[in-house]
């Protein structure tokens, strides 16, 4: 009797067990299945994704009734008509512009390392410089860095030729202009940001180991996009090259592989950093590792300890007017009179802001401030910070020279607190036929902080009336 209820607990077990494994299994199928439809699902999700992307990216060629030539300067041209304007591109419409990432520099680099290594010693100045203008003058494109709208509504600028506009289009981590030329369109990555943002970006991008510029810009003035500075309103121009000269004023280091416009594209550091008014940093940096104890620097420049005229020579690589290189860029280092590396500007009687805001050492160099004292730029200037519109501070600074407020002839004024704000009156901000932007409603000239430190009627009116337009 007990072996027969053996047998049945035996049976009873086996058959439970059975149907649990079952179970199981149809479980561990039901998910496999699940799996596979999620993962199928997926699948034809981001293969519509790719296909959309794909078909939004698609490169054609120009249509057949359009004339294209290959002109001089290795520059494509396609217009519409012989005696039109259209497009300049150094890539062979249809086909798309290509970087080139693995070459080899052509001359080896004499020791710029970049800021990074400067934080591990001065971390606080490091993390304050991040936001100046001097390091945003030029950065890589990404989400944190580009300016503009990219969305529908506000990412088109349509030219004063019906058949020429531009579209600015994210397309996941990369950002584009569209440029439609009749019904043609052809893309463009934009790579590389020029300008701080306090006036402008404007955008750079590589074909091969050249550098380009692109036809729009965006101006922070109203949020807007229109023509980059010099372009001709009408064409879509993607062929201007950009020079050792502009990277000299925009860049820490780069390999310039000659031709004009052709560099390393991993020798790239971007923006005017520590290098700059410091001079290069790898010895210093493999001294100070190796030396942790030691106090004095070594292998590095102190401005603030050179003569007047070097400290303000350091300044005028780049606000000095528009000087023209006497040799290669980058040549020059902190201590070196500029003369040795740059021509002379080209002097006006009257003199105003020129191209960028590039001119300001010699504005200043007319005024009785600048002539009857021992001032450089960084008595006025901290370029370990972002002091940008800090009307307050920098009229703090005119007071360590000017008593008071009262040394104002214009003292007192009811409602006017003189001391908070003597740059308005003083160096008031100007538009300059220099730099020009042509745009569907007309020419715009962005102003500027104009460095000719003087008794300025017009601005002084102007700011003792509450208003702030510039002249």
């Amino acid at each position: 009797m007990n072996y027969k209820r053996g047998i049945v607990f035996v049976v009873i077990v086996a058959v439970v067990g059975w149907f649990g494994y079952s179970m199981m299994q149809t479980k561990r199928d039901d998910d496999r299945f699940r799996d596979l439809v999620k993962s199928q699902q997926q699948r034809k999700s981001s293969e519509a994704e790719s296909s959309a992307l794909l078909e939004a990216t698609k490169v054609t060629a120009p249509p057949s009734d359009m004339l294209v030539n290959l002109i001089p300067g290795n520059v494509w041209f396609v217009g519409k008509y012989e005696d039109g304007g259209g497009v300049e591109i150094p890539f062979r419409p249809g086909e798309s512009p290509q970087k080139t990432d693995d070459i080899t520099p052509h001359h080896e680099n004499p020791g710029f390392v970049g800021p990074e290594q400067c934080q591990e010693c001065h971390r606080e100045k490091y993390q304050s410089f991040l936001a100046t203008g001097h390091y945003k003058t030029c950065r890589p494109v990404n989400e944190l860095t580009i300016d503009g709208i990219f969305d529908s509504g506000g990412n088109r600028f349509q030219t004063s030729d019906p058949n020429v506009s531009f579209e600015m289009i994210q397309q996941g981590d990369e950002f584009l202009q569209r440029a439609h030329f009749f019904d043609w369109s052809f893309d463009v990555p934009m790579e590389i940001i020029m300008g701080s943002s306090k006036m402008a970006q404007t955008y750079l991008y590589w074909h091969r180991d050249g550098l380009y510029q692109h036809n729009v810009t965006h101006i922070t003035d109203g949020d807007q996009w229109i023509n980059s500075p010099g372009y001709i309103d009408g064409d879509a121009a993607y062929a201007r090259p950009i020079p050792q000269r502009c990277l000299d004023c925009h860049m820490t280091y780069f390999d310039f592989r000659g031709e004009k416009n052709h560099y390393t594209p991993g020798s790239l550091i971007m923006g005017v950093t520590c290098e700059r008014c410091h001079g290069p940093a790898k010895d210093h940096v493999d001294f100070h590792r190796d030396n942790r104890d030691a106090l004095e620097a070594v292998g590095i420049t102190n401005p603030a300890e050179l003569e007047r005229q070097l400290q303000m020579d350091i300044c005028g690589q780049c606000h000095g007017g528009s000087r023209e290189l006497k040799g290669d860029a980058l040549s020059f280092r902190p201590g070196d009179p500029l003369e040795e590396h740059y021509y002379p500007p080209d002097e006006e009687a009257d003199a105003k802001n020129s191209v960028h805001t590039s001119n300001q050492l010699n504005r200043l160099s007319q005024s009785e401030c600048f002539r009857q004292s021992q001032m450089t730029c960084i008595d006025c200037h901290d370029p370990h910070h972002n002091e940008r519109g800090n009307e307050v501070l920098f009229s703090s600074r005119c007071m360590n020279c000017h008593e008071s407020e009262s040394d104002c002839g214009y003292y007192p004024h009811e409602g006017v607190n003189f001391a908070e704000n003597c740059v308005d009156c003083h160096m008031p901000r100007r538009s300059t036929e220099k730099l020009r932007l042509e745009s569907v409603q007309g020419d715009v000239f962005p102003p500027l902080r104009d460095h000719y430190i003087r008794v300025d009627q017009a601005a002084t009116e102007r700011f003792l009336n509450g208003s702030e337009d510039d002249d």
